[in-house]
C-alpha cells in the first residue's frame, strides 16, 4: 500500500487506520517501521548506502539531542 492509497480507503478502513494511529501502544512498531522506510529511501537515493535502521535511529536521536530538530509534545491525537 502506498501513501496515496490512504485516500482511497473505504470509510470503515479509514476509521480503523485512524484508531490504530491514535493507539500509543503502536508507537514503537510504527517508529521501527518508519526507521526502516527512511533507511530504504536513503538507499534508493544513494545505492552506495547500506540500509541500516539502527543508523537512522541513532541519527534521529543525535539530531534531537543536539537541538537540530525540535519535537512538540505528543498530543493525545497525532492528526
Amino acid at each position: 500500500m502506498m501513501l496515496q492509497d490512504i485516500e482511497e480507503l473505504n470509510k470503515q478502513d479509514y476509521e480503523d487506520v485512524i484508531e490504530f494511529s491514535q493507539d500509543k501502544s503502536t508507537l514503537e512498531i510504527r517508529y521501527v517501521a518508519a526507521c526502516s522506510i527512511i533507511a530504504n529511501l536513503a538507499n534508493d537515493i544513494d545505492p552506495n548506502l547500506v540500509p541500516n535502521d539502527t543508523k537512522v535511529d541513532l541519527s534521529i536521536c543525535k539530531m534531537i539531542m543536539d537541538g537540530s530538530i525540535e519535537i512538540e509534545e505528543i498530543s493525545n491525537r497525532i492528526h
